[in-house]
């Protein structure tokens, strides 16, 4: 990307956060993970840029930066959470390494500064116990360093759920596909009652099945 090229991207998420917002959407999220082209910018496997966006943490972070200065103008960040998924690794062509938890622990650091409404944090993908610079259990670590709130989400089940809320080590969980499978997921935890298995095979897929056809409770 070019500097022209990043500026425009900046302004592009701007004018979708007004967007949402005129949509009468109750907030926005910034995807900064997953592989997507924030993240690209945050690893410096994916980011070997020599000028103001690439280098060092400092500067791989700065877009994120220059996104939540420029949504600020017109969105209230009290409506605005980022989300953040610092140990990905070997897929989605990211892969941590010796400075990726210098570079994470500085955005959340930074984050601070920013009136957010969350930060959105997601648990390991794949095993990363092997690997030394990996941060494992990623909501202990950020816990200590963020003062706002944090959600937590990945492969979390009522009890799972429950513990690291009561460990404090978040302040939510985020469910994705349980919820896709249980439109009643939160009517369904509270009675303890059995659960609907995602089909996977529907998933990123077009019309109803898979989405809107699972069986609440009688």
């Amino acid at each position: 990307m070019k500097i022209d090229d990043i500026k425009r991207t900046v302004n592009d998420f701007k004018q979708g956060a007004i967007n949402a917002i005129k949509a009468e959407f109750d907030g926005i999220e910034l995807h900064a993970a997953n592989g997507y082209l924030l993240q690209q910018f945050f690893s410096k496997n994916s980011n070997n840029r020599t000028d103001q966006y690439g280098g060092n943490p400092e500067d791989r972070a700065r877009i994120l930066f220059e996104i939540l200065d420029e949504i600020k103008t017109v969105v209230d960040l009290k409506k605005v959470g980022v989300r953040l998924n610092p140990s990905l690794d070997g897929i989605m062509g990211i892969s941590v390494d010796d400075e990726t938890i210098e570079t994470y622990t500085y955005i959340v650091n930074k984050l601070n500064e920013y009136d957010l409404a969350y930060i959105h944090l997601i648990e390991p993908f794949t095993d990363v116990s092997n690997n030394k610079y990996a941060i494992q259990e990623v909501t202990k670590y950020f816990r200590k360093i963020y003062n706002g709130t944090i959600i937590i989400n990945r492969g979390f089940n009522k009890d799972t759920a429950t513990k690291v809320l009561e460990d404090g080590d978040a302040d939510l969980v985020s469910f994705g596909a349980p919820f896709i499978a249980n439109p009643d997921l939160v009517e369904r935890y509270k009675k303890d009652a059995p659960l609907n298995l995602p089909n996977k095979e529907t998933f990123y897929t077009p019309g109803k099945e898979g989405y809107i056809d699972y069986p609440t409770l009688n």
